[in-house]
């Protein structure tokens, strides 16, 4: 709710109809007439002295009464309740002034202040129903995620498209929920991303900050000298407006409609590799470290002890190591995802809607188990879970994940991995907007393994990793690019040089 919007209907609009309202009970005599004008004229000059004095207090008064009255939210002493009563003040004075000058002559009287102007503005660019931009994101959405997973069909998961419904709401909040989509300038969304910038990470969840409007937040934030959200979060939030009006102006109502987001983005920011990989001392330290060789307790993994574990948080990292995996494609594993063909054991990592599996891309794919991956058990935690689930391979391997709040099945042990990559120094969270280490680093160390050590080309690698391939016979045929036999041999012609693992064999 925009305080100074409120303010112009109150103390502008409502005192208009209030002083109209009055002055048709007027005496018809002529100079009764004038003198009355005359009081009006005196009561201009009376609340222009206080309001430049800066004695506010019938304002006060007034904007207590509507707060009252009308059931708003305005807390007196806050920076909403301030903004409110010098909007009360400078509309007042604007009608007032309007009234007297319309019944002196100026038959077209019209408002002067910026205050009622902006306010009178704002109003003339409210969205028609069904047209806000809220309501415009959801028909959006739906088609997103309708054309998520179709070939040939660039769409979205209803997870993603959730994700981009937060930034659409804060946006929409900040601009005004019921704008219409044209009326939205380049200033506008320059002025969110200045103040998004202001904003520390996470904002809303800052017990300082999460009652406050984003302008007013920045303003603390500031003040208190906060951290400040990172240039590659606030290009994120703009990639999410931009493809809104990208996809409206393919319609007719918005036709020609310009992009207001264009130009705005902060260039030179993301870094030559966002998800850097880890060197052989990151690999030696992550798998030196007390998770793997024995830690203090359950929530203790980072601290030296002699508590040992097989469960998804020592086995998630070794998959995605060892198969190049993301770590959502190996949290959703089901047991029957562990098999055999033509004698290579390899990991079947699925994209089935109807199973509730997912992968980037789309499509499933095979992962050849390493060889050091059977050498450090992984075979024998398979075997044990078949007899855990007794015999049930549609069972989860992992049994105890589950999905968060969105959803995902990949949130708890991304979120532990990166506080453990952290707890053990490999990960430095101090570094503004992150420093890209975390479970997706196994994937580029793999990359640029199979590169070095496999002397793979790219082409193949991306289909080791399961990129998509943009090739005119990429899309001839039914059968996935690559046999499981021949992505054995790319896989085991990687040695990890220089990766102590003896202490992780059971082969002996």
């Amino acid at each position: 709710m925009d305080p100074a919007s409120v303010a112009v209907r109150v103390a502008f609009d409502g005192m208009l109809e209030a002083m109209e309202t009055r002055r048709r009970e007027w005496p018809s005599d002529d100079d009764e007439y004038a003198a009355r004008l005359t009081k009006r004229e005196a009561d201009l000059r009376r609340m222009t002295r206080r309001l430049q004095d800066g004695d506010l207090t019938q304002w006060e008064i007034a904007a207590d009464n509507a707060i009252e009255r009308r059931g708003l939210e305005f807390v007196k002493g806050s920076a909403e309740y301030a903004v409110f009563v010098r909007a009360i003040a400078e509309a007042s004075i604007d009608a007032v002034g309007l009234f007297n000058r319309k019944h002196s002559g100026e038959l077209d009287a019209a408002p002067r202040s910026a205050t009622v102007l902006d306010a009178k503005a704002k109003e003339a660019e409210k969205a028609k129903p069904g047209e806000t931009i809220l309501d415009l994101f959801e028909a959006w959405g739906a088609e997103m995620i309708a054309k998520s997973g179709k070939n040939g069909q660039r769409g979205k998961r209803s997870d993603t498209v959730n994700q981009d419904r937060k930034v659409i709401l804060q946006f929409a909040t900040f601009v005004g929920r019921d704008r219409a989509v044209d009326s939205i300038t380049p200033l506008d969304v320059a002025e969110y991303r200045d103040t998004l910038r202001d904003l520390p990470p996470k904002w809303m969840s800052k017990r300082e900050l999460r009652d406050l409007d984003m302008r007013t937040a920045a303003t603390k934030a500031r003040a208190a000298v906060m951290p400040h959200t990172a240039f590659t979060t606030i290009n994120k939030h703009l990639s999410t407006i931009s493809p809104l009006y990208r996809w409206l102006r393919k319609k007719p109502r918005w036709a020609g409609m310009a992009n207001p987001v264009d130009g705005l983005f902060y260039d030179d920011v993301k870094g030559t590799n966002p998800r850097p990989p880890f060197t052989t001392d990151d690999l030696n330290t992550i798998l030196g470290s007390p998770l793997f060789t024995g830690f203090q307790a359950e929530g203790k993994e980072h601290l030296p002890g002699n508590e040992q574990t097989r469960d998804w948080c020592y086995w998630i990292p070794l998959v995605a190591m060892f198969t190049g995996a993301r770590i959502g494609e190996v949290a959703q594993l089901r047991i029957g995802d562990v098999r055999q063909e033509h004698g290579v054991w390899f990991v079947h990592i699925r994209h089935d809607k109807d199973a509730g599996l997912a992968t980037k891309s789309g499509q499933s794919r095979p992962a050849a188990v390493h060889a050091l991956l059977e050498a450090i058990g992984f075979l024998e935690f398979r075997a044990q879970q078949v007899e855990r689930a007794g015999g049930d391979l549609d069972a989860a391997l992992f049994p105890k994940l589950t999905p968060n709040a969105r959803g995902q099945i990949s949130g708890t042990p991304s979120r532990w991995w990166r506080d453990y990559l952290a707890a053990i120094g490999v990960k430095d969270p101090s570094v503004e907007g992150g420093d890209g280490f975390g479970s997706h680093s196994f994937r580029h160390t793999l990359a640029d393994r199979l590169r070095d050590e496999a002397e793979l080309l790219d082409t193949e690698i991306a289909v080791c990793l399961g990129h998509s391939i943009k090739s005119t016979t990429s899309g001839y045929g039914r059968l996935t690019q690559g046999t499981v036999r021949k992505f054995k041999g790319w896989m085991d012609a990687v040695t990890f040089e220089g990766v102590e693992l003896d202490h992780l064999r059971v082969d002996g």
